[in-house]
Order: C-alpha cells, then sequence, then structure tokens
C-alpha cells in the first residue's frame, strides 16, 4: 500500500487499557498517535502482573457499534485491529461490526491475546471463541504460546517450533501470518506465512523479557508497513530492530516496566 494511499487511514483498536504498566492500547497509543481510534475492551488500574490490579468492564457495544457509526459517517477507511478480549460475548459483537461496517474497513488485523510464555492468561472461552475472529480476518500476529494454542494441535503435541506455523496456516488459509518468539536451538524466530510461503528470521533473545513488547513490535509494524507504505519485510525488520531497542533501554534503565518514547517511532 503507497503512503498517498494510507494517508487518511486510521486503525480502529479493540484492546485492553492499563493506567499502570506499558501494553496493550498503551502501546498502541503511543505509537500510532491521532492514527489510533481506541475501543477498550476492558479498563485495568494495571496491567495483570502488577500485584493488586483491578478491572472494571465498559459498555463495549455501544462503544464499538459507535465508533463504527462515526467513522461511515466521517467516510474514514480503517484498519479493525482486535486484541485482548474482556468477556467471550465481544466476538460476537466484533464479528457484528465486521459485517456490518465493512464498507469502511479495509483490513481486519488480529491478536489472538491468550498467553505467552507458556503460560495461558484468559480463561479457555476467550481462546474458543478466537478462531470465529480469525475466521474473518486477514493478518494475525499470535505468539509462540498462541501459535501453539490456536493450531488446533495443542502444546503437547510434540511438534518441532517451526511447524505450528504451517499448522496455523492451514487452519486458517486466508490469513497471513506474523509469529513472534518461536524458539530456536539459541534464539527466537519470527515466523511470517504470507501467500502461501513461509520465511523465519532470527532474532537475538534479550536477557530480559517485559509485557507488552508484542503490542509494540505490533503497533510499529501496522504504522510502518500499513500505514507509511514500507514493504513487508523492512516493516519486520524495523519493528523488530525497535522493540529490542526499547527493551535493552529498559534494561539499561533498570526499569520493572516496558519504556517507550512516542518521538522514537
Amino acid at each position: 500500500m503507497k503512503d498517498s494511499q494510507s494517508h487518511g487511514l486510521k486503525i480502529l483498536a479493540v484492546h485492553s487499557y492499563a493506567i499502570h504498566g506499558t501494553a496493550s492500547m498503551k502501546a498502541f497509543n503511543s505509537i500510532l498517535g491521532s492514527r489510533l481510534l481506541p475501543v477498550p475492551s476492558l479498563v485495568l488500574t494495571g496491567l495483570t502482573n502488577i500485584s493488586g490490579f483491578k478491572k472494571t468492564t465498559v459498555a463495549f457495544e455501544d462503544l464499538l457499534l459507535g465508533s463504527l457509526e462515526l467513522a461511515r459517517q466521517q467516510k474514514q477507511k480503517l484498519l479493525f485491529y482486535v486484541g485482548y478480549l474482556g468477556s467471550p460475548q465481544q466476538a460476537e459483537v466484533i464479528l457484528k461490526g465486521i459485517h456490518t461496517y465493512r464498507d469502511c474497513i479495509e483490513r481486519v488485523l488480529v491478536d489472538p491475546v491468550s498467553g505467552d510464555h507458556g503460560r495461558v492468561y484468559v480463561p479457555p472461552e476467550i481462546i474458543e471463541v478466537w478462531p470465529s475472529i480469525l475466521q474473518v480476518a486477514h493478518w494475525a500476529f499470535p505468539n509462540y504460546t498462541e501459535l501453539q494454542l490456536l493450531s488446533g494441535v495443542g502444546p503437547q503435541s510434540g511438534l518441532i517450533p517451526r511447524e505450528y506455523l504451517k499448522i496455523f496456516g492451514n487452519r486458517f488459509p486466508s490469513l497471513s501470518v506474523i509469529a513472534t518468539s518461536i524458539p530456536d536451538t539459541h534464539n527466537l524466530e519470527i515466523g511470517l506465512l504470507h501467500k502461501g510461503v513461509s520465511e523465519f528470521i532470527p532474532i537475538t533473545q534479550l536477557p530480559q523479557n517485559y509485557g507488552g513488547t508484542g503490542d509494540v513490535f505490533a503497533a510499529i509494524f501496522v504504522k510502518k508497513h500499513f500505514m507509511q507504505g514500507i514493504t513487508l519485510n523492512e516493516s519486520l525488520h524495523i519493528a523488530a530492530t525497535e522493540t529490542a531497542k526499547a527493551i535493552q533501554f529498559s534494561i539499561e534503565q533498570n526499569s520493572k516496566e516496558l519504556l517507550i518514547y512516542p518521538n522514537t517511532f
């Protein structure tokens, strides 16, 4: 997509919003700025790895469908991004929104938030509804744990890590997939499956993990590829490099949370 075509493109993002910590909608807002139309699926006082956090629900259907209606009235073209789900019922609302407002939605992008590093942190009911959204999406951004959970064969299958990308792609054949944190012999890989061709890009594993790195990676990729018209592979390279820089900087600052600054991207 050329920059002249994507200049007016906005991204309507469904994601959780945590006041303390850097992840989800907060990361997207920092990187995408006024191009972002934020629809919180859940509001939290802090990320779920912060002791004592509290969460509250929102009027999700009114927020989502009302935001889509305004986009239609203003003749806006949208990327529709789906991240954290606050409840399984939200999947039905999302599908209704995609079907009803298809005329102003350019692409559907999905991060099927379910877990990471082998740990599942959403109820089984959330995992069960992700396939219904993935079936109507154009792009998906799972991490390795989510790739396993949604492949249909599960993490205990004994498959080598790269095989999950192929199986996930077979389950959702219309999807292009960017899978992060696939374990390799010594480091990690990003798995790309696009137009039936798979590619694995090595990345350096840093000594500390931060919540929100997947959101930062996805937000940078979306900005570079879909909004600035930069090529797929170059956008992947930029997203991986800049995310690694943010992690390294956070480590150097001895920070407990991921540190990102809008002007960096």
